[in-house]
């Protein structure tokens, strides 16, 4: 991992230190893991569950996307996915809209940093 590449994820909120812990210092593993959170589809698929009315889905696919994001300390996400993903628990739609655009701002310019270094 470059220092670049780092920085660029520090600036995006990443705590990229506290993640390599979780990855026993191994930055190449990191990255795998990083390139797999860009190809895992929960986002999209959120979206056409919320855009659908279908809520029970919808929170099943923001709370995966939770979960990884929190594993690889995605802070700058998780700002927005767990708000998202309470509201969606309880059924509580009125903000969605607005922080799932903010949600969607945030994942392709987290994305967009992800892919430029693979």
């Amino acid at each position: 991992m470059t220092s670049e590449y780092k920085q660029e994820l520090i600036g995006m909120g990443v705590d990229v230190d506290k993640a390599l812990d979780r990855f026993m210092g191994s930055e190449a593993l990191y990255e795998k893991f990083l390139l797999k959170f860009v190809q895992d589809r929960s986002f999209q698929k959120m979206v056409g569950f919320v855009n659908a009315g279908d809520i029970p889905q919808a929170f099943m696919q923001a709370h995966t996307m939770k979960g990884i994001a929190a594993n690889l300390e995605l802070g700058y996400l998780l700002e927005v996915l767990v708000p998202i993903t309470e509201q969606l628990r309880h059924g509580e739609l009125e903000r969605i809209p607005e922080e799932q655009e903010d949600l969607e701002i945030r994942y392709n310019k987290l994305c967009t940093i992800i892919r430029k270094y693979h």
